[in-house]
């Protein structure tokens, strides 16, 4: 015996526990309730005592297992959904699922029929209803006498803020919490077994027989192709499209709707969320105001089914879509962001309402209204906690988690209309909103009252069972000799893809239509296509050989558009030995990693092939040397990148080679101030070259730190010299002088006085400037150092080494 079920006793009044054993002929001994209060008091309740001796009878298994074979059908529906809905429920929200489920208790009322437009724009199923209405309790309705008899019987019990007076409890008309013992809960759940989990099968197959996820895959590839071919559309600073771009991509949605509705993205939940979930999806990406497509094809090469699974945790599992914003007929105040993240508990209600979706029986036509009506009973506390307030304050802006006020254009929301209009609109948006747009749930807008289908396609991709792994359909292509390229059904995204990147679509109906132009395979060299690769598509597409003149065009448009390139973010490889690429040409599979052979030394890496080839290289016994292209030229960058010397700088200006391969961009830098030497075949500095360089307004500074920074050694000495004399590094004395002694040395102070003393003055000579040098040259020395300096360059008049020659005056 349950603890709860004696404490649920203490509550139900003295007198209602005499019926129920009178009603089930149970017999207990007259002393029992003496001791009790009088029974004219109506409100008294069962002492402990009491409760301990009564319990014993009402709660045995065997008796309450034979009192459930005699109940009613209408008895057994409303006892099991108690259960179900773990052993409490409002009993007028039991009695308002009873009547709009359908079930033996009355007639349903009839409602407004939908519109298939209103569900294919995103509007809510019951957009401009009311609340729904209770239905009055009759003393002598079915459902009114059901409650009764099982009140009486002792299977349910009023709960504990359910003050009735009289002998009203055992009335079935009240509004209040119906309560089954736990000891009932765990009878029924043993007898009848209904909350044994489905049978679910290992792997699953997805057949799509009415095409509802094929077109919501055929929606996102529209969409994010209509990106890729018209640039980057606009954005505005909230986030939304612009108006502009919002026009043009309902034009070719072929969204049903007038030009003066084209106002805001938010009008039109349905492009939008395609939009967001494109972006969660890494599709499309929003930077700097503007809209940009992502390679796309890895994702819809994918099946149907995969790609539904990846939308679906997409929508489930992450923050982008927010329900609460897209409720009808409700004020929110504060107004939300439009792209405003969900929150936690819009997340978590998400995937309770979810897990209701999944409990209805797949392929069957549910009731929307009931099925809102049965998670009321099931979670009444959706999208609000309890610990956040009480009911009836809920929907007040400090009493829920979204910092809102939840209100009716007419006034207030009560606890329970509220429950209906902004829970049950959740829940109506999220099934006629993302999970009918992805094609997961069918929703009947031709029944008089809305109601809706989960297919067993959707209860695989829902319940994330293992995919069967079945060869996707092949997309099969005609090449006409006028250059029409048509597909044949089943089309593949995966192949439009493709196909977009060098033809144009000219239509997409049963059938795609594209043409093959000048323009376009030029637009797709342009991105790095090559001619050969767009043949390749073609003929495995085609299954055979496409014809022939198709072919030659296409092979010399790309003649033509290479005639001059320039290739962006491009991989080369330079090798010593022409035979090392020819191996790897050869091989197809190698042959994989490389993109075209620009020289018999040269060749283009395919886009993320790099770490590859230099594994291959690696087992060939080969060490690359890696090598990233500046972002501007070397000689004109202020810092060098840092690398190993590539040569070793002889006197004579000849550049001998450390490495048999040298850095490419290294080698192109150099080569813009030297000219090969003809005996070795070295590059060599000279006069003529350096002067070429400076006339390219490479700077002196440049040149000499580049060869200090790339060069084993640095510069020799005597090149350093030469280098300056060639490219005018002596600024301000070009040549050396010789300058005759005596000298006089004498500070600043003493040589102002001498030069006022005007008999001094006349005997002294001039004054050496401040930014020269005087250097002491022994006599025995001057001879051979004079030789040096014509030599180099520096002495150019004989006269003067000719005269300190002969006065042997020091220099």
């Amino acid at each position: 015996m349950d603890q709860n079920d004696l404490e649920l006793l203490q509550t139900v009044p003295l007198y209602h526990l005499q019926a129920v054993l009178k009603a089930r002929r149970i017999t207990v001994a007259p002393h029992v309730f003496n001791a009790s209060s009088p029974s004219n008091d109506l409100s008294a309740t069962a002492s402990t005592p009491v409760v301990l001796e009564v319990a014993h009878y009402l709660f045995d298994t065997t008796s309450l297992s034979e009192l459930l074979q005699d109940l009613s059908e209408l008895e057994i529906l409303l006892l099991r959904e108690l259960v179900l809905c773990g052993g409490r429920a409002n009993s007028r929200d039991l009695a308002l699922y009873f009547q709009s489920s359908g079930l033996p208790m009355g007639e349903k009322k009839d409602e407004a029929p939908l519109l298939s437009e209103q569900l294919s724009l995103g509007v809510s199923a019951d957009s401009g209803l009311q609340p729904p209405r209770y239905p009055p309790a009759h003393p002598h309705g079915p459902f009114e006498l059901a409650v009764r008899h099982l009140l009486l019987l002792g299977l349910v019990f009023w709960g504990r803020q359910t003050h009735f007076v009289g002998r009203d409890y055992s009335s079935g008309m009240h509004d209040g919490v119906l309560i089954v013992p736990q000891t009932l809960v765990n009878v029924t759940r043993r007898r009848w077994r209904f909350e044994n989990a489905a049978i679910l099968p290992a792997s699953g197959v997805v057949e799509d027989e009415d095409g509802r996820l094929q077109a919501f895959q055929r929606t996102l590839y529209l969409y994010w192709s209509f990106v890729t071919a018209h640039g980057n559309l606009a954005l505005v600073n909230n986030g939304l499209l612009a108006r502009t771009s919002l026009r043009q991509i309902a034009d070719f949605m072929a969204v049903p709707l007038d030009s003066d509705q084209l106002r805001l993205e938010t009008d039109h939940p349905r492009l939008l969320f395609i939009r967001l979930l494109l972006m969660q999806l890494g599709l499309l990406s929003a930077r700097q105001n503007m809209l940009l497509p992502e390679p796309a094809e890895a994702f819809f090469s994918l099946s149907v089914a995969e790609r539904a699974r990846r939308c679906y945790h997409a929508y489930v599992d992450t923050h982008f879509w927010n329900e609460l914003i897209y409720l009808t007929d409700l004020n929110v105040r504060p107004a939300p962001d439009p792209l405003l993240p969900a929150h936690e508990e819009v997340l978590r209600a998400r995937q309770q309402v979810i897990e209701r979706i999944l409990g209805e029986e797949p392929t069957e036509w549910h009731d929307l209204t009931a099925f809102i009506a049965r998670v009321k009973l099931h979670v009444p506390y959706l999208l609000f906690p309890r610990r956040y307030g009480p009911r009836a304050e809920r929907y007040s802006q400090g009493s829920n988690p979204y910092g809102w006020d939840f209100r009716l254009r007419r006034g207030w929301l009560t606890h329970r209309e509220g429950w209906h209009m902004v829970e049950g609109g959740f829940i109506r948006t999220l099934l006629t909103g993302p999970l009918h747009w992805m094609g997961l749930l069918q929703i009947a807008p031709e029944k008089l009252a809305p109601a809706f289908a989960l297919s067993r396609d959707a209860v695989v991709i829902m319940r994330d069972i293992p995919l069967s792994l079945s060869p996707l359909p092949a997309s099969r292509l005609i090449v006409q000799p006028n250059f029409d390229v048509v597909v044949l059904a089943p089309i593949s995204e995966g192949m439009l893809v493709r196909l977009d990147r060098f033809a144009d679509r000219t239509s997409m109906e049963h059938i795609a239509q594209y043409r093959l132009s000048k323009s376009s395979v030029t637009r797709a060299i342009q991105h790095g296509e090559r001619a050969e690769t767009m043949i390749a598509v073609l003929e495995q597409a085609a299954e055979g050989d496409i014809p022939q003149n198709v072919r030659y065009s296409l092979d010399e448009w790309e003649r033509q558009a290479r005639r001059v390139e320039i290739w962006p973010q491009a991989t080369l490889v330079e090798v010593d030995d022409a035979a090392l690429l020819d191996r790897f040409f050869s091989d197809p599979e190698l042959r994989s990693l490389f993109r075209r052979r620009l020289t018999p030394l040269m060749a283009e890496v395919g886009s993320a092939q790099l770490l590859a080839v230099q594994q291959l290289l690696w087992q060939q016994a080969l060490l690359p040397a890696f090598s990233v292209a500046p972002d501007q030229g070397l000689l004109e960058a202020s810092s060098l990148p840092l690398h190993e010397p590539q040569w070793t700088l002889h006197e004579d200006g000849r550049l001998e080679p450390v490495y048999a391969v040298l850095d490419f961009y290294v080698l192109t830098e150099v080569a813009r101030f030297c000219v090969e030497d003809a005996e070795t075949g070295w590059l060599r500095v000279t006069a003529q070259s350096l002067q070429r360089a400076l006339d390219e307004d490479i700077t002196l500074e440049h040149i000499l730190r580049f060869l200090q920074h790339y060069c084993l050694h640095g510069i020799p000495g005597a090149l350093v010299i030469r280098l300056k004399l060639w490219g005018g590094g002596y600024t301000h004395t070009q040549q050396i002088h010789v300058e005759h002694a005596p000298l006089l040395r004498l500070s600043d102070d003493v040589l102002r006085d001498l030069q006022a003393d005007q008999e001094v003055a006349s005997l002294l000579g001039s004054e050496i400037v401040d930014d020269q040098r005087l250097v002491h040259v022994s006599t025995e020395n001057l001879a051979q150092l004079l030789e040096l300096l014509r030599q180099r360059g520096f002495i150019t008049m004989a006269s003067d080494d000719q005269h300190v020659e002969k006065t042997g005056k020091t220099l």
